[in-house]
């Protein structure tokens, strides 16, 4: 009897059949570096097979990963998964505030500056997880470059200051209805978007 795979086994198992057969100890590199990551952390991650049209979020009590097995590349999810962890961080150990809960909602440019200085950082953070990730694996370049590259999106999104500050408005907008209305706000896992898929959570790491 052989034992259940993890759902982190699981994915990587996906990423490997892009990856000719004699580099999958090289990719194993990298995934025994993530899970030990996280496990070290202590922080809980959990994915969902399809959700919001969001690639990540983190809330008050875990790092969640949406759709994983759909990103085109494993840097792409490397990136998501280490741009989630160091909002984590932020929150946690750097003790960074938390705009969208201890700033006045009224006050959006406040918040939007630091939000925006708080993805800047994830940014940065998961690119060098990743660039570092490359190297410990020795993977030759052509075969990094093809299963470790990150999407035209990725790669510019310190350009997209415009488009995170439209998709930040709505978000306030509605923290501020749901409190007017007198209902629950603690973090993101109130919002209804977000809400609705948290039954259907799953283990990744």
């Amino acid at each position: 009897m052989t034992d259940k795979k993890s759902n982190i086994d699981i994915l990587f198992d996906e990423f490997l059949k892009k990856f000719p057969k004699e580099y999958h100890d090289n990719v194993n590199i990298i995934k025994n570096y993530v899970i030990n990551y996280v496990r070290k952390s202590g922080m809980t991650i959990k994915y969902l097979k399809a959700c919001t049209p969001y690639k990540g979020v983190r809330t008050n009590k875990q790092v969640i990963i949406c759709s994983p097995q759909f990103m085109d590349t494993l840097g792409d999810f490397l990136y998501t998964l280490f741009h989630e962890i160091r909002h984590e961080q932020q929150i946690g150990k750097i003790k960074m505030d938390n705009p969208i809960t201890d700033y006045d909602l009224e006050d959006f440019e406040k918040i939007y500056h630091q939000y925006w200085e708080m993805e800047l950082d994830a940014d940065q953070f998961a690119k060098n997880m990743v660039a570092q990730l490359v190297v410990m694996s020795h993977l030759p370049i052509e075969i990094a470059k093809g299963n470790l590259s990150l999407s035209p999106y990725i790669e510019n999104y310190p350009n997209s200051s415009r488009f995170v500050r439209q998709s930040l408005e709505p978000i306030i907008s509605l923290i501020k209805d749901m409190k007017k209305r007198g209902e629950k706000f603690t973090g993101l896992e109130d919002i209804p978007i977000i809400k609705q898929h948290l039954n259907n959570l799953q283990d990744l790491i």
